[in-house]
């Protein structure tokens, strides 16, 4: 697995990304990162647009990157760029007037409506060359602001690129890339164990070697996608190897995933067409393309809002060996889904969108979560060995931890029913001492023997010097110690028999010792007679 080194350290990116606007001025940067303040965040993931860093062609205007570095040191953060050059969300909104105001120069794609869009074609050279001359003179300054103070750590190219309104580009120049021969690096991704899901035409027509994109794929928007796949990787890759040339930060892209519609019973009804989501960007079925043609790219990432979380994780990491999650949900099923992408797939890092304008009471979960997974970090930056989402769906989840088997269970609320989500990860510090993190859950363990015995409980939390052991829990708060408790957020309404009304919300980091129980002994043998 890939996993991001700064300092000669692992780092987990706590992340958050910000609005798309919210970095185009200094006062918008300022306040942004101040809306930031108590949220625990360790990085901020912001738009770096092409049309203010290049307000006319060859004079680039770098007070704003530099304002971002400044403000991220100021409040003690890391950066990673997002760098909106010649397409964002599949269109072409971030480029310069220069290159908007010259169609002959910088050719737009068109669609089968004979529509052209707002959005460059991948198959003008001038347009690739012109967004790898800014993207490296980027790169460029951030290496001589930025190497030895290692503020930004990852830098991500483009934004959700693809086509939108059409499988593909039907531009003059798109045709003439459609009616020529399939190139041979886009033969050699056929000739790979990678995913890519126009394999089955080629082979089901012959597995031949040369022909156009029709004569080997045939006339489908599977094939349609493909050649998009090739085009944007392409573009890319001519951007990133510029960037990396300059100074070789990691560099990823990121997808916007199509998602499966469905009908009353809930049951999938398909898929959304290429087109309906941008098509040609990195999503898994065209993922040979884009790892063969664009190796300048460390990672292809998910923008992950909907859709079988798990699932997306394993096809990202099958990608590109590594999985960090720059778009997200910020709500408290986002946060329980960052739990899982952390503790069960080792995740980079998490970024939910529009940090900048989360409050409470919808931010109290991700608020929460970053600041215990700072304390866990603190503690053991080891990586979780097993994380668990639970909700009304999924009552209890088993994960394996060594020789011990643990089953979280959603948490009582203290009126017959359950607290409504439950998350969290587990780090294993020793055979028998784990670390616990998240919220809403209760823990039991068992081994070989039977029921394991939980002999110790400490709560930690930050303190002045560091993390400190703040209690020892035993009793109420285990459960006389059977289970190890993640408390909830949600409050915890009165029972009618008795009402406290200020218990102190207790942590979500805690470190337990387990310990086989003791050999049953058999009952003394009746005395002779």
């Amino acid at each position: 697995m890939k996993h991001l080194h700064v300092h000669g350290q692992r780092f987990v990116v706590l992340g958050g990304e910000l609005h798309n606007s919210s970095s185009s001025s200094r006062p918008a940067i300022r306040d942004a990162f101040d809306a930031l303040d108590g949220m625990n965040l360790n990085t901020v993931l912001a738009p770096v647009s092409w049309r203010q860093l290049e307000p006319h062609e060859g004079e680039f205007d770098f007070s704003l990157v530099d304002e971002l570095v400044s403000t991220a040191r100021d409040k003690n953060l890391h950066l990673i760029p997002l760098w909106f050059g010649a397409w964002k969300n599949g269109r072409s909104t971030y480029v310069p007037d220069w290159v908007r105001s010259d169609p002959e120069r910088f050719p737009r794609a068109e669609i089968r409506t004979n529509e052209t869009r707002d959005c460059l074609t991948p198959f003008a050279t001038e347009a690739a060359e012109a967004d790898a001359r800014a993207f490296a003179a980027l790169m460029a300054h951030v290496r001589d602001i930025d190497a030895a103070e290692g503020t930004i750590v990852m830098v991500q190219v483009e934004n959700e690129v693809g086509i939108l309104g059409d499988s593909r580009d039907r531009s003059a120049a798109a045709e003439h890339a459609y009616r020529s021969s399939v190139p041979e690096d886009v033969l050699a991704a056929l000739r790979t164990d990678a995913p890519l899901r126009i394999r089955e035409s080629w082979r089901s027509r012959g597995e031949h070697q040369a022909g156009t994109w029709s004569e080997m794929f045939g006339d489908t928007t599977d094939t349609d996608e493909a050649f998009m796949a090739a085009a944007y990787a392409r573009h890319v890759e001519r951007v990133a190897a510029a960037g990396r040339a300059q100074y070789p930060l990691p560099l990823f892209a990121n997808a916007w995933l199509y998602t499966q519609l469905e009908v009353a019973d809930g049951n999938p009804a398909g898929g959304q067409e290429p087109g309906i989501y941008p098509s040609g960007g990195p999503l898994p079925h065209v993922g040979a393309i884009w790892s063969a043609l664009a190796p300048s790219l460390d990672l292809l990432v998910p923008d992950i809002y909907f859709g079988d979380f798990d699932q997306i994780c394993r096809d990202y990491i099958g990608l590109s060996g590594g999985l960090l999650i720059p778009e997200m949900r910020r709500n408290v099923a986002g946060v329980a889904d960052a739990f899982v992408a952390l503790g069960s797939h080792s995740a980079i890092g998490v970024s939910p969108f529009g940090i900048d304008t989360t409050e409470l009471p919808e931010g109290e979960a991700l608020f929460d979560a970053y600041g215990a997974l700072a304390v866990l970090a603190k503690v053991n930056s080891a990586p979780p060995i097993g994380s668990f989402r639970l909700h009304a769906e999924l009552e209890q989840q088993e994960l394996a931890l060594g020789r011990y088997t643990a089953i979280a269970r959603r948490e009582p609320n203290r009126v017959g029913g359950f607290h409504e989500w439950g998350y969290g990860l587990i780090v294993q510090e020793s055979e028998d001492t784990f670390l616990a993190c998240g919220r809403g859950a209760e823990l039991s363990f068992f081994c070989a023997e039977g029921r394991a015995e939980i002999v110790k409980v400490e709560e930690l939390r930050v303190h002045e010097s560091g993390v400190e052991v703040y209690r020892e829990l035993n009793g109420d708060e285990t459960e006389s110690g059977s289970v190890v408790v993640l408390p909830s957020l949600e409050p915890r309404p009165p029972s009618d028999a008795y009402h406290i009304p200020s218990i102190r919300r207790r942590s979500g980091v805690v470190r337990f010792t387990l310990a086989t129980p003791p050999p049953a002994t058999a009952p003394p043998a009746e005395p002779s007679r």
